[in-house]
């Protein structure tokens, strides 16, 4: 489903990766793991088309997303979605949860009308196990928990075909995270999106992930669980 060949990476003659391949098949949760600074989060960036390679090829579904010849393909990129380590910092601090739900589903025109649009926010929701009344707070008046959940929920509003959780857990205690990984292994395998997840907890990705990869001191990606 999404295929990375031979991507490298360097910021002020530092690399940050080194010919890295990855292979992620649909229906899959890959790990990446390694030490902090390695290369990880910036893999996921070239991902989401934050910042660019500088060698290599990525393609989703067959068709190239971004090149080192080719700018990133935005409207082909939402197909993937990033949950990040803080999801404070990904809701507008002055904007109540609803109204930035119903914001996200106008820009895209995921529905038709007002009453879809309603019926939509109520299955997320259910989805995330969150309740109606979150809609009417600011993200300051919830917990951690809940609005990585609500972080979780605006990605898949937009049905991504690989979800990307960059440390997206470790900020939470151990019972609120196994409970948003099930949520997103629930929401995104049964129908055939992948999950990369990105963690510097090793034993927390051979749990959790189908395959597992690792960053070597020199920067490359390397297989270290089947």
């Amino acid at each position: 489903m999404l295929e990375i060949k031979n991507c490298c990476k360097s910021f002020e003659n530092q690399t940050v990766l080194q010919d890295v391949s990855l292979t992620i098949p649909g229906g899959s949760i890959i790990g990446v793991s390694g030490a902090s600074g390695i290369g990880k989060s910036t893999l996921a960036k070239i991902l989401c088309g934050v910042t660019a390679p500088d060698a290599g090829e990525i393609f989703l579904d067959g068709q190239l997303l971004v090149s080192e010849k080719s700018n990133y393909d935005r409207r082909w990129g939402l197909a993937i979605q990033m949950v990040y380590q803080q999801p404070y910092a990904t809701l507008d601090p002055s904007q109540k949860i609803g109204a930035g739900l119903r914001e996200l589903i106008s820009y895209h025109r995921l529905t038709k009308n007002k009453q879809e649009t309603e019926k939509l926010i109520a299955d997320i929701l259910a989805q995330m196990q969150l309740p109606s009344k979150i809609l009417a707070h600011l993200p300051r008046q919830i917990s951690g928990g809940e609005a990585q959940r609500v972080a979780l929920a605006r990605c898949l509003l937009l049905s991504p075909k690989l979800l990307i959780l960059d440390e997206a857990t470790s900020m939470l205690d151990v019972s609120t995270q196994a409970n948003l990984l099930a949520l997103v292994k629930a929401q995104m395998l049964p129908n055939g999106g992948s999950v990369l997840f990105i963690s510097h907890d090793r034993a927390l990705t051979d749990f959790y992930c189908d395959t597992v990869y690792a960053f070597d001191e020199d920067h490359r990606l390397k297989e270290v669980r089947a």
